[in-house]
This record gives structure tokens, sequence and C-alpha cells, in this order.
């Protein structure tokens, strides 16, 4: 039997991103444990029994999380998928560059220094954990003489594992200041003074696995570019392509660029950039492309490209874009998706570049994909954007149903007769390691997959991902 492919995991750990891990854990948690109460009020004591039973779910699933990210290299962290893979898949782990993302300054020739991460992190666990024990500390006797023995033992339960977590969290965020003292100085492509540039150190453990024969027929990675990185065109260039190092190009626009920056699309009116490089050599581009995930911490940034704003797009020449939400806020990632990477500015890509195989990765997420199912009438939703590109002939338009744990949602995608006209251009990808933050049993959501798609996961997990690499593998 021919191998399967996970086009869409990550191998990052604790040796980079470590704080940015750590944020994105918390606006998880709570997006899962606090804003999706708002709006309902508390029913009395059984409601809050219930939501703090969750509560202490949700930060079990996380601990869990952090020590499976907190494995020596990416070595370890594949070792830890293959327990379920067993060498029956090959992995194109996607690389990260949050650098800009998590600065103060994310604008082009601004110093990336500064980060804000260990700022918002404070801040999102302070009100994460006021906003769960202004609820359920009546549960506790310390605060309630007449709360029951069981309720109170559940507030001591819910104490235990919020030391815990803090414990995990405290470990990780030493663990990435232990990375700065250690690799301060000339880190990456390019020089930030002042901070750990993880990039660099992923990308050295990436050509670690792919010197050492026991993985290089295994893993064949993509290279994350962000435009604002000095020197990552001809970085890209030079490492990007068959019997390279990386054999395609990772994007992830809502960090705080445009996919027509034109590092990326090349000048008006003519070739050139990224898009253009990788046509010519069939290089495949992965862009994330979902209404949740990593956005710019930034309240404003500088963008040289299309937008998508008020409803119509808009193209902005090196200008400021500044969002309505701060990112502390519910919608904020939601805001920045929208602004920066919504599939209309997609659609202007593949047009200028018809022949640019590309991945628009997570099928705009599963509520959106929800949406898309239930109205496939209304055109403007988010998924059903994207499968308007998915069914264009003229483009080589995939996408992928990585990070997925709504297994009701998947159902009802493989049941519906989209489903049908798109089957040749979905691909499969976990997200690893970031599946772990909405799911601990990694080997069930395998077997999920399987059982749904049934025959058509040989399509999803093998015919289609040799298509999309056939250039490249």
């Amino acid at each position: 039997m021919e191998k399967y492919f996970d086009i869409h995991n990550h191998l990052f750990n604790k040796n980079f991103l470590a704080k940015e891990l750590l944020y994105r854990l918390v606006k998880e948690m709570k997006k899962l444990i606090i804003h999706d109460r708002e709006g309902q009020s508390d029913r009395g004591v059984k409601d809050k029994v219930k939501k703090l039973k969750e509560t202490i779910k949700t930060l079990q699933r996380i601990r869990y999380t952090i020590k499976v990210f907190t494995q020596k290299n990416s070595k370890a962290i594949f070792d830890e998928m293959n327990k379920t893979y067993k060498d029956e898949f090959i992995l194109t782990p996607l690389t990260f560059d949050l650098t800009y993302c998590f600065a103060e300054s994310a604008d082009r020739d601004g110093e990336a220094n500064g980060s804000q991460v260990k700022k918002v992190f404070d801040s999102e666990m302070e009100n994460l954990f006021g906003e769960i024990e202004k609820s359920a500390r009546s549960l506790s006797r310390d605060f309630n003489h007449e709360s029951s023995a069981e309720e109170d033992q559940l507030w001591k339960e819910y104490q235990n594992e919020k030391e815990q977590f803090l414990l995990s969290a405290a470990k990780l965020q030493q663990q990435y200041d232990e990375d700065v003292r250690k690799r301060s100085g000339t880190r990456g492509i390019s020089i930030f003074p002042n901070q750990y540039d993880g990039f660099e150190e992923q990308i050295r453990q990436l050509k670690e696995m792919k010197e050492d024969p026991k993985y290089k027929d295994k893993v064949f990675p993509f290279l994350a570019v962000d435009p604002r990185r000095e020197g990552i065109a001809e970085y890209a260039m030079e490492n990007v392509g068959k019997g390279n190092l990386f054999i395609g190009v990772k994007l992830y626009c809502p960090n705080g660029y445009s996919p027509t920056d034109p590092l990326l699309f090349g000048p008006e009116g003519e070739r050139g950039g990224i898009y253009a490089f990788c046509e010519d050599n069939g290089i495949p581009v992965t862009a994330h492309n979902s209404d949740g995930g990593f956005a710019t911490l930034a309240k404003s940034v500088l963008i040289d490209g299309l937008i998508y704003f008020n409803g119509e797009l808009k193209q902005m020449n090196k200008e400021r874009v500044t969002f309505k939400t701060s990112i502390l806020g519910k919608d904020a990632v939601y805001e920045r998706a929208v602004t920066l990477n919504h599939p209309l500015i997609w659609r202007k890509v593949v047009e200028k570049y018809p022949n640019l195989i590309l991945n628009l990765a997570h099928f705009g997420g599963g509520q959106q994909l929800e949406g898309a199912i239930d109205h496939p009438d209304i055109p403007e939703l988010w998924s059903n954007r994207i499968i308007e590109l998915l069914t264009d002939p003229r483009y080589k338009v995939y996408t992928d149903v990585s990070c997925f744990s709504e297994f009701n949602i998947l159902k009802k995608f493989v049941a519906s007769p989209v489903f049908q006209q798109i089957k040749s251009r979905v691909l499969y990808g976990s997200d690893f390691i970031l599946l772990l933050i909405f799911e601990n049993d990694f080997n069930e959501n395998v077997r999920q997959f399987m059982e749904i798609f049934a025959d058509d996961f040989d399509v999803i997990a093998g015919t289609n991902p040799r298509e999309f690499l056939k250039h490249v593998y």
C-alpha cells in the first residue's frame, strides 16, 4: 500500500514558539470557557457545577498539550505522532514565522523587538481565571457556608488543576527565557535585537531531520514566508523546491500582511515575486485560511496590497490599517482574518497566477464550513467563496480539513452534494500539535477521519496530496 500524507502539521516544540503557544492556548481557553458563556446567565448551582467540570477538563487537556510540546526536539514530536501513524504517513510539516505577529512594531522596516506576548498572556490569564472564579467561587465553602461537600471538593479540584496549569505555563516561559539568554545575538535571516528568533531554530531542527536516515524520507517541510522578514524572498528561492530542504511555501496573512504584498504578488501588472517563482517551479503554497488561529497583536499595521474592508476589496499602498478590536477583544482574530485573508483577495492571486498550486487551509474553519453546507445558495459565506475557487477549472486551488474535531460537521460535509463536486481538491491534514488544544486523543481523531471518509480517505490522504506535490515530491 502506498503511504498516506498528512499535508498540514507542525513539529515545533519547546525550543521555539514557547510563549506564542501559551498565547494561543489561553486564547482558546478563553473562547471555550468564557466566550461560550456570554449571553447565558447562571441557572443555578447545577449549571455552575457543570461549567466548572468543563473548565477542569479544558485545563487538563491544555496541560497535556504543553506536555507534548515540551519534548526535546522536532524528532520527538514526530515520534509522538508516529505512535498513531505507524510509519504509514509522510509529513509535510509547516514552519511558523510569528516574529512580527508578536512584536510591538509589526511593520516592514521596523524593529521587531520587545515582544508583547508576555504582557498579553499575563493580561489574558488574569482575565480568564477572574471570570471563571467570579461565577464558580460560590461552590466553595470559603465563600459560601451553604455549599455542599461535593461542591466544595469540586472547587478544590479546580484550584489544583489551575495550580498545575500555572506550573506548566511557568516551565514553558522559563524555557523561552533560557532560549533568549543562550541564543541572543544575530539569529535567522535578519537581525532582531533583544529577541530570540525561533524561526532559525525551526529550520535547524528540520535540517537535522532531513540529514537523519531515519527521518529524511518521512518529512518534507514547507518554509514560512513573511514578506516583512528581510532576505526571505532570496532565501526561499535558494532553499525551496524539489531536492531542497523545503518543498513548499507556507503563508499566514492574518499575522499582518496581504496576500497581494508585492514581495509575494510581484509588481502591479507584471509577473514576479514568490508566486511567480512557485508557479514556474510547481512549488505548492499552503495558506492559512480560516476565521481563527493566530493574528497580529498590533492594533494597526502598514499594508501594501489588497484588504477586504466594508464588504469590498481595497488597495492599500503602504497605508496603515487600524482594527476596531484590540487583540484582547472577542472578535479580534476574526476581524484580522477577514481584513487580511478573505478568499476574495486570494481570488485575485489565482487570477494573476492561474497555475499556482494553492491550498487554502482549514476550509475557512468548522463553523464556516457548516454554514456553507447548510446554505450553498449564499455565495458570500467564507467557505462558499473557497468552494467557488475549488470548482473553477481555470485554477489549481485545494483546501485541507486540518484541525477538525467537530466530526458532526465532517459527516455533513461528506454526505453533502458539494463533497462529490470538490472531492479531488480536498486534502487531509491533522494540524498536530495545535490539534491537541481541542482534543487530546490523536489516535481517536485519525480513526474518526478514516471512518467518516471511508474509501475516500485514500483520495484525500493519498491521491490528492500526490497531485498537490507532484512537481516537488
